[in-house]
Formats: C-alpha cells, sequence, structure tokens
C-alpha cells in the first residue's frame, strides 16, 4: 500500500443516518468508500469490494462488532485486513497502536468527517508499524489486554516482563488460547497467574507481524486443546455468493431528498427485554399442523393483547423460536415430521431456547400424558375443550413467576428466590435491564455463586465447588448452566476484583454458544465410546406411534434387540449416516440415553 494509491474502504455500519455525509467526506480526500447496513452481508462484501482496510462502527464490547470481527478472522482471504473500530469508548486504543491487521485503530465517535484527513494518513503509516505494541500496566490492565485480545480475534504471542527471568509467555490462534507458560505453569493457569501479577512490562506481536515480513494468519487445524471452556464461532448468516451482486451503499447529497429508509432488523439471535404483560404485548408462538386451529387461536390470543407468531409442525416451531425471544409457546402434541414431545426436546437441549416456558395443547385429555408433559419440562398440559377464555388466563398464569420476580428486582429491595421458574439467564438479563447493584448469592446442588452487579452489569462472578474456585466466564456459564438455585439478592455498592469486561446480555449469549458446543461435542463422544444403552420403555412406545417412520425399524433393532450399530447396518442394508440420525434423534427425544461402563 503506498500514498499515491487510491484506497477503498468498506465500512459496516447499521445506522446509516451518518453516512452520506461521510462518504462524501472520505471520498473528497481521495478514499473510495462504499458502506453496507447488513451485517450478513459482510463476507460478501469484502469478497467483491476488496477493500483495503474496514471500519466498523460500534462499540468493541458489542455484539455486533464482534460478530463482524468473527467473520472476518474466520476466512484467511480477510483476517490481515487492517480494521478501524469508531466507538464511544476509546480505551481499547492504547492495545493497537503498532499494529498492522486486524483492529489498528480505535477512533472516537460520532466519527467527524473531517477525520477523514488522519484515515488517509493511517493508510501511509500501516506499513511502517514493527506489528507489535508493548506498554506497562497493573493486573487490571492486563486482564483488559488479555480480553482485548479474545474480543478482537487476535493471533499472535503476548510476552509479559520479556527478557527478564520471569517471563511468560501467551500464544493466541483468533482469540482463543493456544498455549502459555509462567514460571512453571502452563495453559490457562499460566495465563491466570500472568493477569495477577500488580505490575508488569509487556509486549504483543502480531502473528508473523514484523515489519517486512507481511500480515501473518494462523490457520486453526482441529481443536485447541487448552482447558479452556471454548466458544464456537457465531455464524452470522450466509455468506453472499460469487456471482451475486450487492448493492453497497452510495449516498448522493441532495438537500431536498428524503430521509433512506431505516435498514431491516438484523436477524442474528442478541437478548431483547422481556417486561411484564401490559408494558409490552407477549410474544406467543403458536405450533400446530391444523391451520384453521392456528387461525382460531391467533384471533383468539391477539384479542387478548397477544403478539402471534405462527409454526406448522415441530420442526419449524423450534426454527422459528429462535428468530425472536418468545415469552411463551403453545404446541399441539401431535404432529406430523416431529410431535410436540420432539419439539420440546429441540427446545431443551438449546441453551437458547432452554427457559422458554412451553405448554401442551392436545384434543385428547390425558392424566398420564399431563403427567409425561410436566415430567418432560413442559410447563403445562391443557385441553382443546377448555372454554377459549380460560385457555388464554392458564397460558398467562405461566408467566407469573416472571412477573413476581420482575416486581421483586424492581423494588430495589433485599429478596430471595428460586432460579429455576424463571431462569439464570433470564433473571440475569433483567437485572442488566433494570441496572441493578449488588450481590447475588446462589447455591445449588453442585457449587454455590457469587456475582456482583453494578448499574446492571455484571462484573464479577465466582463459583466454589468443594475445593474447586472458577472464576470470569467459565464460573459465568456454569450458572447458566445450574438446575435448581436458590438465591439471594443484596441491593447496594458491594464491590470485587472486576473479572467480567462484556455486557451482561453478551456474556448470557456467548455462555449459551459455549455450553450448546460442550454438550454437542459430549453427545458424539459418548456415541462413540458408549458401553451400555438404557431404554426409557414409556418413551420408546410412543416413539413408535409417532416417530419418523424411515427410522422406526432401526429404532426397533437398538431399542429392543439391542444390536450394535455395524450390525444393524448390515441387517437393514441402510448407511452409517443413516444409524447415527436414528441415536440422535433417540436421545434428542430422551428415548435412549448412552453410559460408559
Amino acid at each position: 500500500m503506498t500514498s499515491t494509491a487510491r484506497p477503498v474502504i468498506l465500512a459496516i455500519d447499521e445506522d446509516r443516518a451518518n453516512q452520506s455525509k461521510l462518504a462524501q467526506a472520505f471520498n473528497a480526500q481521495g478514499l473510495f468508500y462504499r458502506f453496507i447496513t447488513d451485517r450478513k452481508k459482510v463476507p460478501g462484501g469484502i469478497k467483491q469490494l476488496s477493500p483495503d482496510l474496514l471500519m466498523v462502527f460500534g462499540e468493541l464490547s458489542s455484539d455486533f462488532v464482534i460478530q463482524v470481527l468473527d467473520v472476518v478472522a474466520s476466512d484467511v482471504s480477510s483476517a490481515a485486513l487492517p480494521i478501524v473500530v469508531v466507538a464511544g469508548d476509546t480505551s481499547d486504543a492504547q492495545f493497537v497502536t503498532g499494529l498492522r491487521t486486524g483492529v489498528v485503530a480505535v477512533f472516537p465517535a460520532p466519527f467527524d468527517p473531517a477525520n477523514a484527513i488522519a484515515m488517509k494518513g493511517l493508510f501511509d503509516e500501516l506499513p511502517s508499524r514493527p506489528g507489535m505494541v508493548k506498554g506497562q500496566g497493573d493486573a487490571k490492565l492486563l486482564g483488559r489486554l488479555v480480553d482485548h485480545i479474545r474480543r478482537t480475534r487476535r493471533a499472535g504471542a503476548l510476552t509479559v516482563e520479556p527478557r527478564t527471568p520471569n517471563e511468560g509467555r501467551a500464544v493466541f490462534s483468533r482469540g482463543k488460547l493456544e498455549r502459555a507458560s509462567f514460571l512453571g505453569a502452563v495453559g490457562p493457569d499460566a495465563l491466570k497467574a500472568l493477569g495477577q501479577l500488580p505490575k508488569a512490562s509487556w509486549v504483543f506481536s502480531e502473528v508473523a507481524g514484523q515489519a517486512g515480513d507481511g500480515a501473518g494468519v494462523v490457520i486453526e487445524v482441529g481443536d485447541v486443546v487448552s482447558g479452556e471452556m471454548e466458544v464456537a464461532e457465531v455464524l452470522v448468516g450466509e455468506a453472499v455468493a460469487e456471482d451475486e451482486p450487492l448493492a453497497f451503499e452510495v449516498p448522493v447529497a441532495r438537500a431536498s431528498a428524503p430521509p433512506p429508509e431505516p435498514p431491516p432488523p438484523p436477524t442474528y439471535i442478541t437478548p431483547e427485554p422481556m417486561l411484564a404483560p401490559g408494558v409490552q404485548p407477549i410474544q406467543l408462538l403458536l405450533v400446530d399442523d391444523d391451520e384453521a386451529i392456528l387461525r382460531m387461536f391467533k384471533t383468539l390470543f391477539t384479542k387478548h393483547g397477544f403478539k402471534v407468531s405462527t409454526a406448522t409442525d415441530g420442526q419449524l416451531g423450534a426454527e422459528v423460536a429462535l428468530t425472536k425471544n418468545f415469552d411463551v409457546v403453545l404446541a399441539d402434541l401431535n404432529m406430523p415430521h416431529l410431535d410436540g414431545w420432539g419439539l420440546l426436546r429441540l427446545l431443551r437441549e438449546d441453551y437458547r431456547t432452554r427457559e422458554l416456558p412451553v405448554a401442551f395443547v392436545s384434543a385428547h385429555d390425558d392424566y398420564r400424558e399431563s403427567l409425561r408433559a410436566l415430567d418432560a419440562g413442559a410447563q403445562a398440559y391443557l385441553s382443546k375443550g377448555t372454554r377459549l377464555d380460560a385457555l388464554v388466563t392458564q397460558v398467562k398464569k405461566l408467566l407469573e413467576p416472571r412477573q413476581n420476580a420482575l416486581r421483586l428486582i424492581a423494588s430495589g429491595a433485599p429478596f430471595s428466590l428460586q432460579v429455576a421458574p424463571v431462569g439464570p439467564q433470564w433473571l440475569l438479563l433483567r437485572m442488566a435491564e433494570l441496572h441493578a447493584s449488588g450481590r447475588l448469592d446462589a447455591k445449588d446442588g453442585w457449587a454455590q455463586y457469587a456475582l456482583f452487579f453494578t448499574e446492571g452489569r455484571c462484573t464479577h462472578i465466582s463459583a466454589q465447588a468443594g475445593k474447586y474456585t472458577a472464576e470470569g466466564e467459565k464460573a459465568f456459564n456454569a450458572f447458566i448452566a445450574s438446575k435448581a438455585a436458590e438465591a439471594t439478592w443484596t441491593p447496594g455498592n458491594g464491590s470485587a476484583a472486576e473479572n467480567l469486561h462484556l455486557d451482561t446480555a453478551i456474556l448470557v449469549e456467548r455462555a449459551s454458544v459455549t455450553l450448546n458446543e460442550n454438550e454437542r461435542r459430549a453427545r458424539e463422544s459418548l456415541m462413540v465410546a458408549a458401553t451400555q444403552v438404557d431404554v426409557n420403555a414409556e418413551l420408546y412406545a410412543v416413539y413408535r406411534q409417532v416417530g419418523p417412520k424411515q427410522w422406526l425399524e432401526a429404532a426397533r433393532l437398538i431399542c429392543e434387540e439391542r444390536l450394535a450399530p455395524r450390525d444393524i447396518i448390515a441387517r437393514l442394508e441402510i448407511s452409517p449416516l443413516d444409524v447415527e440420525e436414528t441415536m440422535k434423534d433417540l436421545i434428542r427425544r430422551g428415548v435412549v440415553t448412552l453410559r460408559k461402563t
């Protein structure tokens, strides 16, 4: 890149209001400037425009910026791009001043068009940067530095107290710890020890980032084994195909022109506040294969102030449940493709929907079915023969535990509650929404948790299980996964050393991704290593009636004859993939449990 070239800039901003004058200012400085407002189009935009630099408008801690950086870092062709972040919080600028790839600058928001001149200077400066940044600070600053490396998906080496007997080193690959060593400790323990130094000098070097070496990119092969709970990659929509034209936005200055239409809301799922009924409409998802029933129920609940979405089978219902933060699901029990039981399993095995209240409705008022529904994790079993107004009342009653908890949080007084009826994620998000400050102590059969909040942000958490103590996101994830916890809230300004640095909503989202990935790996590992298959006879009888027909014979051989996969393949002449899918479906519905003996 030289100063005589005309740099190409791609801006990514969900708010297009300020982009028109910015585009004019940049183009006036000889900088070719285009922007997009849909985060799903980032991969296609980079591929088609081949920019020299990206500008991302948003806070470094926001899910929007983190998702964009995830997309950029996950593709070798774009991982070396320099990125300028425009944010209200510019405190991370000290960590990027000498780097040439990834985030190379943090400019203050709102971005002044006059700064387009500074951007030209940045282009001229980048080739001469050393590919490293250095500094000195206390444990808090070192913690922020490590968090910055993770959030910005950095690839490189962090050296603390370089060229001294106490030198420590940590290597990161796309923000994940690959290896670390310090005074005999290795892995996460070494990184934790480095972060506790009262004061230290540090140097962070990009991979192959020395001047003249070109930008370095780490390509991960397989899983990085570090002992940490890893966050799975988050996919932000589908990449735009190479031959699909992408409409970059190039605003034209016309004083009389009406303002552009706001962009459609992004499809990436982020937590939204759920307020009590009467403040916001209750978000209801109806799932039923009978379209006449759907229309009737939709009319009924809409009349009572609900905001209603619909799906015509269980599989589609599980997919729709991820598109917004529903307050409650009302599903028919008997549906083709995937019945109510299968829908419930899908919702309960995904941490993004695990806490969602679910009620079954059926034309058959069967006492045994109602017991099974409650045992499987549904909150209610309702009959289609119930009076319609009474049905609405029963659905509203499902939300009473959350309404009561919301009133307790809003009161500003100390309180105690059972976490399970409202859900740990819901509780944390409501604390954030109501800007609560204080301490939440919780205990379940596994561990004791201490969480500190300042103006709604969870700044510290620790979990104590026997002699083992976890802190930070590992402890946060453990609390999200907790069951039947009892909690006590003490309002006030109590504080502890900060070990969480992201907004609570982002931490909840990251925890869901991590826990889902951990459970997926555990299930797949167990399928390979399992030596015993336990069958729930009652659920298997239901499966024989409503399970997918193409898998019923394989399911019979698994559950009744207890054949090994290789014997099933030989007997039925089907593919190993079919057997695997059958087994996964049986596990998902709770018909089969795999164990190692």
